[in-house]
């Protein structure tokens, strides 16, 4: 998408007729339509899948991309920025997690506090991704059986718990095409430059 202009506006006659919508792993969720990505209003608006035509998901306020299928009402808020690619500046209280799913299948990711999830990823099989995760001391970043926002989800996993450390560490799995999980601390070297959260 082109950046705004000094005003903050975008100018419509500039982007595509559709833009890339990113999911909560940061990859690219599907596509949305020129209009509804810079249109105004707060209304939920579908998103389309590779072909343009068949709808993945919808965009919800204050949610962000919610796959079709889940109750947009059984997802956490996330906080919304909106800034030039590549501006974000660095928050060390959270957790960045590289992934390389290398199986055909999605995997979940969330954050436990208490028992309670405070913030959920996604990552598409045969893809990498990473996840930017705020944790507060003594939450869990665990992987799921299914989608957090998914009835009877179970943690299959632990991938790492916050204790008192100032600033949060790079952290990566590596899911095999057989499922089997790898993991360690870092920034992994079929990543490249770090992330900044």
């Amino acid at each position: 998408m082109p950046p705004p202009g000094p005003n903050g506006a975008v100018d419509a006659s500039s982007a595509p007729d559709f833009i890339a919508v990113a999911g909560r792993d940061a990859g690219i969720a599907g596509y949305a339509r020129k209009q509804d990505m810079l249109g105004p209003g707060d209304a939920p608006f579908p998103v389309f899948g590779d072909d343009l035509r068949t709808v993945v998901g919808q965009m919800v306020p204050d949610k962000g991309f919610i796959p079709a299928g889940v109750d947009p009402n059984t997802v956490p808020e996330i906080p919304v920025v909106v800034a030039p690619s590549g501006q974000g500046q660095s928050d060390g209280s959270k957790v960045v997690l590289y992934v390389r799913n290398d199986s055909p299948t999605e995997i979940h990711d969330a954050v436990l506090l208490g028992g309670q999830v405070t913030d959920s990823g996604g990552f598409w099989g045969q893809n990498l991704g990473v996840g930017c995760y705020s944790m507060p001391v003594g939450s869990r970043l665990v992987l799921l059986d299914r989608s957090a926002a998914e009835p009877g989800a179970s943690v299959l996993r632990e991938i790492y718990t916050r204790g008192g450390e100032q600033v949060g560490p790079s952290l990566w799995i590596v899911i095999s095409k057989e499922g089997r999980i790898g993991q360690g601390t870092g920034v992994p070297d079929w990543w490249g430059a770090p992330q900044s959260c």
